[in-house]
């Protein structure tokens, strides 16, 4: 890799998954990795301790990569978290945790990380969203809210920011196989096997589960991001999964809303 190549990166949610996926991969690539989580290990100095909903530990992060490398070229905001549970049911506390995490943990890094692109005239944002970004699911309404929230603001941002040569974009992931299905967080009384929603709870869980534990290898989205960030004009957005994942996010747009939702229902085994 040539050194005008050589990217200074940082990765959120960098310890496992998708976020470790792209910190391995963009590492053997030949580029500076610094990745963050909420609990570090002393042997690996470019893993920097960060609580995406704690901007004091953003800004502290932040500024030792660019005190140290004196540029920051690339962030790709992979840090979150996912809440199964009944719309109604979800507790306020457990709705605010999503989107704190989800969507106000990627505007602070990237607030964070802007002064500095917006000077040396350069840079990446990848902002991790997902095909629920595109359409919601049963059950995973904040979830879905969360994403929506970043597509909407990744819109903006990239218009915005265009003049400073920042190109910002969304890679949007289907279900991959990833350590979400263990650190899944679940509100509400169906998630504990009562109250009206508790049989169909039950089915969309199953389903949700199953897909993600036959999902794709994470390394494709690694590959993805690489991609992106040696591209000169890279897009907006980057659907990636199997291909019935990928139809549905083509099709929401051009059927009819209630024949989309049947078809949604259906594959929760809802209907």
């Amino acid at each position: 890799m040539t050194s005008k190549n050589k990217r200074v990166i940082l990765i959120t949610g960098a310890s496992s998954g998708i976020g470790k996926a792209c910190y391995d991969y963009l590492l053997s690539k030949g580029h500076t990795v610094y990745g963050t989580s909420r609990q570090v290990s002393e042997s690996d100095p470019k893993m920097l301790k960060m609580d995406v909903v704690e901007p004091s530990t953003i800004n502290v992060a932040v500024q030792h990569i660019i005190d140290r490398e004196g540029r920051l070229e690339v962030v790709i905001n992979n840090a979150g978290i996912s809440v199964l549970g009944a719309a109604e049911e979800t507790t306020a506390e457990d709705a605010r945790r999503q989107l704190e995490t989800n969507f106000w943990g990627a505007v602070h890094v990237i607030n964070a990380a802007l002064p500095c692109m917006r000077n040396q005239k350069m840079g990446y944002i990848i902002n991790m969203s997902s095909l629920a970004g595109l359409f919601a699911l049963p059950f995973q309404a904040f979830y879905a809210a969360s994403k929506h929230a970043l597509e909407g603001y990744t819109e903006s941002l990239r218009m915005e920011v265009r003049p400073f040569g920042i190109h910002v974009s969304l890679i949007e992931p289907g279900d991959f196989k990833t350590e979400i299905t263990n650190h899944r967080e679940y509100s509400g009384p169906a998630a504990l096997g009562m109250g009206d929603y508790n049989s169909r709870y039950k089915k969309v869980k199953s389903v949700v589960m199953q897909g993600e534990r036959k999902g794709a290898d994470v390394t494709r989205i690694a590959k993805l991001a690489h991609r992106i960030i040696n591209q000169a004009n890279p897009g907006l957005r980057y659907p990636i999964g199997k291909s019935m994942d990928l139809l549905a996010a083509k099709i929401k747009n051009i059927m009819p809303q209630p024949l989309f939702e049947w078809l949604i229902r259906d594959h929760y085994k809802i209907n």
